[in-house]
């Protein structure tokens, strides 16, 4: 019992030997100008969070989005430039200091709105007023506005409206799942239980019969 005791007490100031060696408990060092890039990306005159971002290091093929709330990660190079994009915002640029030291690097970037000027719609009649009648007889409009409003509050008319998206609604919900698809690559993504899209599909398939047997 003595003999336990005696190695026991050895191998204590070993164990502070090694844990001290090998860093334990401290922070790991950079590996040729590696570190972890992060930060948020808000607009520069209402400083609102801007998700959606694109973030590129120039000249490679690595880069990120950024989330709903603007926030980003990436594992970047000390030196390395990072281009931030968006649709109706100014590019912007940012180098990382090479004489950071440290393996973590966060800032918040402001992006300045940018006025896009679309090309010139010419709205032009139809050639000949054959053309035109015949268009306008083919029109099928109802005939009063009783009508209108009974064709308006359809149920199934009502149904599709209650479960359709517009056009924000649709970028936005694309804009997420690609978002997802970036920030969960390589790894398994958590269950959308909750997600009122993904029980509107699951019903779907279930009025469908999808899950019957099939014999």
């Amino acid at each position: 019992m003595n003999l336990l005791k005696k190695i026991f007490l050895l191998l204590i100031p070993f164990s502070f030997f090694v844990s001290s060696e090998y860093g334990y408990g401290q922070p790991p060092k950079a590996h040729d100008g590696v570190i972890q890039f992060t930060g948020l990306v808000l607009s520069a005159d209402s400083l609102k969070p801007l998700p959606y971002t694109v973030i590129i290091i120039a000249g490679t093929r690595r880069g990120t989005v950024t989330d709903y709330n603007g926030y980003f990660n990436i594992v970047a190079r000390k030196g390395e430039t990072m281009v931030f994009e968006l649709l109706g915002y100014s590019r912007s640029e940012y180098i990382i200091p090479d004489t950071f030291k440290g393996y973590k690097f966060s800032m918040v970037k402001l992006l300045a709105p940018d006025t896009l000027f679309l090309p010139e719609v010419i709205i032009s009649p139809l050639p000949d007023r054959q053309l035109f009648d015949q268009y306008f007889v083919k029109t099928n409009l109802p005939n009063n506005d009783l009508e209108r409003a009974r064709t308006n509050l359809e149920r199934e008319s009502l149904k599709d409206i209650l479960l359709s998206m517009d056009g924000q609604e649709n970028q936005n919900y694309y804009m997420q799942k690609q978002v997802q698809k970036f920030y969960y690559a390589g790894q398994m993504q958590p269950m959308n239980i909750l997600s009122p899209l993904a029980w509107n599909e699951f019903i779907n398939a279930w009025k469908r019969g999808d899950f019957k047997k099939k014999r």
